[in-house]
């Protein structure tokens, strides 16, 4: 964990440094970060929308592309298990 981290602190302070020297490019490179056309009241609507559990509305204020989902499982009854799929059965009790 602390590699990670002692990692990710290093990258930021050396694009730190390319930023001040005017290399934007490099250090938006080495910061892993991308260049983004939306505006400032646009991010700060984006983190309202992310913290109140809006992801869709978030990731679509920032210009990034929805996420698919990947649908649940459907759980299969009885007769879809064996093969019945669609037929009809009548279920009912009978004393012995």
């Amino acid at each position: 964990m602390f590699g990670m981290l002692s990692k990710s602190l290093e990258d930021t302070f050396a694009a730190l440094a390319f930023a001040e020297a005017g290399e934007r490019q490099t250090a938006m490179q080495m910061a892993g970060v991308r260049e983004t056309t939306a505006s400032v009241s646009d991010v700060f609507a984006a983190v309202a929308f992310a913290e109140a559990g809006c992801e869709a509305e978030a990731r679509e204020l920032m210009g990034l592309r929805p996420v698919r989902l990947v649908p649940t499982p459907r759980v299969c009854g009885f007769l879809e298990s064996v093969g019945l799929t669609g037929v009809r059965v009548a279920y009912g009790l009978a004393e012995a």
